[in-house]
């Protein structure tokens, strides 16, 4: 069925073409805004990445130029470097160093408290012969001494150089602290105090540092909830994570270990496995004291959130577009269709032989330039077989008629034959001429076979009758010709020229006085024939010409049903059937008197 409708045909074409490139649009588009999306978040993050690393540095080189104040005033007896060599000097009573430079010690490390608002405590622990510590907290200052081999204290620090201890619970290390001194969550940078240039660490300033500051610039570049953010040491410990449970423990992740294994100092990669789907972008900040990276987790559901938001609108507009366009589609071919089916209906009637058929398409479009040439071929078509049939008729008639004006015709014409021979033996030779004559009349009248013959057949058939009219009136008939060679080439239907000349002798030459006069001219005018037939007869009165005129104006069906006789309403009838509106019979008055039949046939033949 689809391979025969054309309506179905053009449907899923119209169809096809509308929603395979919108559905391509549409998915090119997607593709397009979520890779733009991907890349500008890419940056956009990086950017953000790239400034948050900014803010943790300043803030952090903020504490490490607290912890190098322990340097200032290397040379002054009484600066905090001074009396940490005192300290970790061979042979030096721990009790009486206390009591020299506890005040000292204390001004120096509350100094250093008072800097910044996020310390939380500063510990110093001297290593000399026994281990001298310090713990300054909330304005209160306490100090302890174990010997070096002390099993319940922590080794003592042999790197020189400083680190950061991961986001933890404040302590009060080792120290007797009878003051209640609440626990915070903290970071600590560690500072070996060492003597240069031997790299001979003295003694150890550790600062907590409560992490509010950190974690709310770590916070600023979080943007929603759906971003995760770590901070990482580079042996993937966790500084920060929005989830506190997890700061201090190991990055558990399938994607962690490529990123530790990357030295890049900043980058991103797309990450699909797992329950994580999405981009990892990270920078890195990388100081004496610390090596950081700063990752940021972006899923992909949260980065396509704007795309597919835009998807979505634009699935509704394409979808409201796509109805619009399938009613449209219907509509479009069942109107398309609608005058084919009426084409192909009419073109079923016209095959069962009915050729009254109008398809009534008034379209200015190629299927209703068709549907009025379908109407015009079939008018056409049922024009020539009409025509050929009342022809067929037409002719059936006039032999019958011309049979029936005589006896026996084939006896007549073999009698002729003979007293034309007897009057030849007689010597009687104008006698043989007329039946001459009258015999050609006869034969020209009997043959059927042909009903489209030269002019010159007419006019030859014409003189014939002529002779046998000019033997009966004699003198008193004056028969004038004005033949064209190239007219008499031109062939026209069989019997109009004689029944023209007969309806002289009818109806004008008995009536008249004196010469009769008849006067006939064919000659070429442009694309037509022209034939005249004048007499200066008794003529026709106005009344009856006018009846006349409108006779021949009938239709050729009526002229046929209204003639009584082969005469002019019968050449006009078969002029009509074979040329159309192409010939012409006109009929006028003389001025005197007389009448006067003039014909236009058409040069280029019967009418298709």
């Amino acid at each position: 069925m689809f391979r025969t409708s054309i309506r179905k045909k053009l449907m899923a074409l119209l169809l096809a073409a509308t929603i395979i490139p919108i559905a391509t649009s549409m998915l090119v588009s997607d593709w397009y805004i979520k890779r733009s999306v991907t890349q500008k978040s890419i940056s956009e993050n990086a950017n953000l990445l790239s400034l948050g690393t900014s803010n943790i540095l300043n803030y952090t080189n903020t504490i490490n130029r607290i912890s190098l104040s322990a340097y200032n005033s290397l040379n002054t007896p009484t600066s905090l470097y001074a009396i940490i060599e005192k300290g970790a000097a061979s042979g030096i009573d721990a009790e009486q160093f206390d009591l020299d430079n506890r005040t000292h010690l204390y001004t120096h490390l509350l100094n250093m408290f008072q800097q910044t608002k996020e310390v939380h405590q500063i510990h110093l622990e001297i290593y000399g012969e026994q281990r001298i510590s310090y713990l300054l907290a909330r304005g209160l200052f306490r100090r302890d001494i174990q010997p070096q081999d002390n099993p319940t204290l922590a080794p003592a620090a042999t790197d020189p150089l400083p680190y950061v201890e991961p986001a933890h619970e404040s302590t009060n290390y080792r120290l007797d602290w009878t003051s209640y001194v609440p626990k915070r969550q903290v970071f600590t940078l560690h500072r070996p105090i060492i003597r240069t240039p031997q790299d001979e660490v003295l003694a150890r300033l550790s600062m907590d540092i409560r992490t509010d500051e950190l974690f709310a610039i770590a916070r600023q570049l979080v943007q929603s909830p759906k971003e995760s953010l770590y901070i990482l040491n580079r042996d993937g410990t966790i500084v920060y994570a929005d989830d506190a449970a997890q700061i201090g423990g190991q990055l558990e992740t399938a994607w962690s270990a490529k990123l530790l294994d990357d030295r890049s100092p900043r980058g991103h990669f797309e990450w699909k496995q797992d329950s994580f789907s999405g981009i990892i972008v990270y920078d890195s900040m990388q100081t004496q004291y610390a090596d950081w990276l700063i990752v940021k987790q972006l899923p992909y559901d949260y980065l396509y959130e704007g795309a597919q938001a835009i998807t979505k609108i634009n699935t509704y507009i394409v979808a409201c577009f796509l109805v619009v366009v399938i009613i449209a589609t219907l509509i479009i071919s069942f109107q398309f269709a609608k005058p084919i089916k009426r084409l192909i209906h009419s073109i079923n009637k016209v095959q069962t032989g009915n050729f009254n058929v109008d398809i009534g398409v008034q379209g200015q479009d190629e299927i209703g330039l068709l549907a009025r040439r379908f109407n015009d071929m079939v008018g056409k078509i049922n024009q020539l077989i009409n025509r050929e049939y009342k022809l067929e008729i037409a002719n059936k008639n006039n032999q019958l008629r011309a049979m029936q004006a005589q006896i026996n015709p084939h006896f007549l014409n073999n009698a002729l034959q003979s007293i034309g021979t007897l009057a030849l033996q007689h010597g009687a030779s104008k006698v043989y001429s007329l039946i001459h004559a009258l015999a050609k009349m006869m034969r020209y009248s009997m043959n059927t076979s042909e009903t489209i013959v030269p002019l010159s057949a007419e006019w030859n058939h014409a003189k014939s009758y002529l002779d046998l009219q000019q033997q009966r009136f004699g003198e008193k008939l004056n028969v004038q010709a004005a033949m064209d060679e190239a007219a008499l080439a031109v062939k026209v239907p069989k019997m109009v020229l004689q029944p023209l000349i007969e309806n002289y002798f009818k109806h004008g030459f008995d009536q008249q006085e004196g010469l009769g006069e008849l006067r006939m001219a064919a000659r070429l005018a442009g694309e037509s024939l022209v034939l005249t037939v004048e007499d200066n007869g008794a003529g026709v009165a106005p009344e009856r010409l006018q009846q006349l005129q409108k006779l021949l104006a009938l239709p050729p069906q009526v002229l046929l049903e209204e003639q009584d006789s082969i005469g002019l309403s019968n050449v006009q009838a078969r002029l009509k059937l074979y040329y159309g509106e192409l010939a012409e019979m006109k009929v006028t008055a003389g001025e005197e008197r007389g009448f006067r039949v003039e014909l236009r046939i058409p040069v280029k033949g019967v009418q298709a």
